[in-house]
């Protein structure tokens, strides 16, 4: 599954300033895709798209590394489950006020960061990636 979504920079009438959209592109080798990636960095979202089968993501890392910066992991839990053609969120520390119960929260960071380029993958035990999110801010 790919996606691609084009900049849409618009001109700001007041400020004349250039606002651009971001570029989201997303692939995933498998049934488990990173879904989502809120733009804030509240949440990372991962989908289950597969209609008969639930992904043990026991293990699983997500990796994210924005513009230069140090890169910022979180590794699922032992018996992590993600149920067939449901979703999960990732939060970061202080960022869980929509949480459910079944969504996860990591304590270690408190945002999961913003930037111009970021890249965000999903990498299963054995450290093969299984899904790659990546979102361009450009003006």
């Amino acid at each position: 599954m790919e996606m691609n979504t084009n900049i849409d920079a618009n001109a700001s009438e007041q400020s004349n300033e250039i606002q651009a959209k971001p570029t989201v592109q997303r692939s995933a080798k498998g049934p488990v895709c990173i879904d989502e990636c809120s733009f804030d960095g509240k949440y990372i979202q991962l989908a289950n798209t597969s209609a008969l089968k639930d992904a043990d993501l026991s293990g699983w890392c997500l990796v994210r590394s924005i513009d230069n910066a140090p890169e910022i992991s979180f590794t699922m839990p032992a018996n992590c489950k993600l149920e067939k053609r449901k979703t999960v969120r990732i939060y970061a520390g202080n960022q869980d006020g929509g949480k459910s119960s079944c969504d996860l929260v990591s304590s270690d960071f408190d945002t999961w960061g913003v930037g111009h380029v970021i890249v965000t993958r999903l990498l299963n035990r054995d450290k093969d990636e299984k899904a790659v999110h990546i979102q361009r801010f450009l003006s």
